[in-house]
């Protein structure tokens, strides 16, 4: 794997996404001040703003971070709402 200077993080991150297959790049409100979105472009990888939710299990997200519900509810919780999402949108995209 090449490893990039500090100022190609971007390319970095958008050459392991799409290593993994993905289509998509989930970034935090932090990320998105400093993530260059080019790289990502370059690839056909959509860079996709995430914000915390404000109801259900993610509700304190925002005020403390991701792994709250991680450490709190276990990986099957996060897992099963993943999933539950990525269903979702996969029924959207069907009926467009």
């Amino acid at each position: 794997m090449r490893v990039w200077p500090g100022d190609e993080r971007s390319q970095q991150l958008a050459d392991l996404t799409a290593a993994a297959g993905a289509r998509a790049y989930l970034c935090g409100t932090g990320g998105m001040k400093y993530l260059d979105e080019a790289p990502f472009a370059a690839q056909s990888i959509t860079v996709v703003p995430f914000r915390a939710p404000t109801t259900g299990m993610c509700s304190s997200g925002c005020q403390v971070s991701a792994l709250w519900t991680l450490a709190t509810r276990g990986p099957a919780a996060p897992a099963d709402r993943l999933r539950i999402l990525a269903g979702a949108r996969t029924a959207m995209e069907g009926a467009a």
